[in-house]
């Protein structure tokens, strides 16, 4: 059974985001600690466990900070697909953010585009259009990727989503686009 930590021993709550029975208290602690928590955090990306890893990009979505931007491009090459495709959502995604820091569009696109063009695992492929289709009205490159694998993409619902993702970005205007982020 597992001891719950010091109210401020964040690497101790970190540590808890492995222990099932512990998970949701964890989670719920260190996104109430918010900027405290950071440091922690973003060591927990680093976690042997991926549920961990995964966790921990999931809190800094909401939490992020400019010193933890690296981090999170750095995510986007862990081993676990699912901790990609959760890195690619919180650079991408500005409505979960707590706070002002927005990871600019070039640090995670041309990955998002990469996986999208060319991973072989549907999951990480449906994180890339939903990343991609959240720039894709200020961003002709993403439009455009989006477009080919609304043709092309060998997996009928992945064609669908991005479909969908090129008829958001088309009503978009770049205007309405930036008041939206």
């Amino acid at each position: 059974m597992s001891r719950i930590p010091a109210g401020n021993d964040f690497d101790g709550w970190v540590a808890q985001l492995a222990v099932a029975h512990a998970r949701q208290q964890a989670k719920r602690h260190l996104l109430v600690s918010g900027p405290a928590a950071l440091p922690a955090l973003r060591r927990g990306l680093r976690h042997p466990k991926a549920i961990v890893r995964r966790l921990c990009v999931g809190i800094l979505d909401q939490l992020v900070d400019e010193q933890s931007v690296p981090d999170l491009v750095a995510a986007l090459d862990d081993d676990d697909l699912a901790v990609r495709a959760r890195a690619l959502h919180a650079l991408a995604c500005d409505t979960c953010k707590q706070s002002d820091c927005r990871p600019a569009d070039d640090l995670f696109v041309p990955r998002a585009l990469e996986f999208l063009r060319s991973h072989p695992d549907a999951d990480l492929r449906a994180a890339a259009i939903d990343a991609l289709g959240k720039v894709a009205p200020r961003r002709p490159d993403a439009l455009a990727a989006l477009s080919s694998a609304s043709e092309h993409d060998p997996h009928p619902g992945l064609r669908s989503m991005a479909r969908g993702r090129v008829q958001r970005a088309s009503a978009s205007t770049p205007a309405a686009a930036t008041a939206s982020t």
